[in-house]
């Protein structure tokens, strides 16, 4: 490190008394300083040859602040975009757009809590009403020795829960009843119970359909009870 300190200096003095002997004319500010001689001494190695200047990492890397902004604002808008959409799809699912059936059909299925002519799913009131729960027997000639039921909510989805059993035995675990009717087998001969489970409010009310005979029965199965199906050939 010190030799190349003495180097520097010799360059500098010999460069000093090179301006001297040029036989040029001084004027003031003419003959180069200390600090003019060295910036161009460093800017050479010892052979000659330029020495690249070490660049801090800001300098290596520009940054446009303006460039850097608008990523940001992109960013942003397509977290918000994302977000957006999800909302949307969850509103989707969790808005219900079914309709009420306010049919003549509909009515009578209401006052005789058993209809043929409505098909399994329809929904005939927006609240619960309590129409009082009703044991049947359903009698039929069919040879077939299973049948399916639909189960479904005809009134309000609240998060009534029931479950099917067959003789006392459960065939399926419970389950809350939507508009969307649950579609479950049983043997075409013995007792179908549907129990209450759980209550959501306003009581649990519930439709179910059997394919055996095309008949939908409108119900209510205290939390705790059940009404009872005999299927008798």
């Amino acid at each position: 490190m010190s030799q190349n300190k003495k180097d520097l200096r010799e360059r500098i003095q010999r460069a000093k008394e090179k301006s001297k002997n040029a036989g040029q004319p001084k004027s003031f500010g003419d003959e180069p300083s200390e600090i003019d001689v060295r910036d161009e001494i460093v800017q050479q190695d010892y052979d000659g040859q330029p020495v690249e200047q070490e660049k801090s990492p800001e300098a290596a890397v520009p940054l446009n602040k303006g460039n850097v902004f608008h990523g940001k604002k992109l960013k942003g808008m397509k977290r918000l975009g994302y977000m957006a959409l999800a909302v949307g799809i969850i509103a989707m699912f969790l808005t219900d757009t079914t309709t009420v059936d306010t049919s003549e059909s509909a009515r009578n299925a209401l006052e005789n809590q058993v209809s043929t002519a409505i098909s399994a799913g329809v929904v005939l009131l927006e609240d619960d009403e309590n129409l009082g729960a009703q044991d049947y027997t359903i009698t039929h000639a069919s040879d077939v020795d299973e049948t399916k039921i639909w189960v479904w909510d005809y009134a309000a989805e609240d998060g009534d829960y029931v479950q099917v059993l067959v003789d006392g035995t459960p065939v399926s675990e419970s389950f809350m009843i939507q508009h969307k009717p649950k579609e479950l087998t049983v043997p075409s001969t013995g007792s179908v119970q549907i129990k209450g489970i759980r209550d959501g409010g306003g009581g649990i009310t519930y439709a179910v359909r059997y394919d055996i005979n095309g008949t939908s029965y409108f119900n209510t199965a205290p939390e705790g009870e059940f009404n009872t199906y005999e299927l008798v050939r």
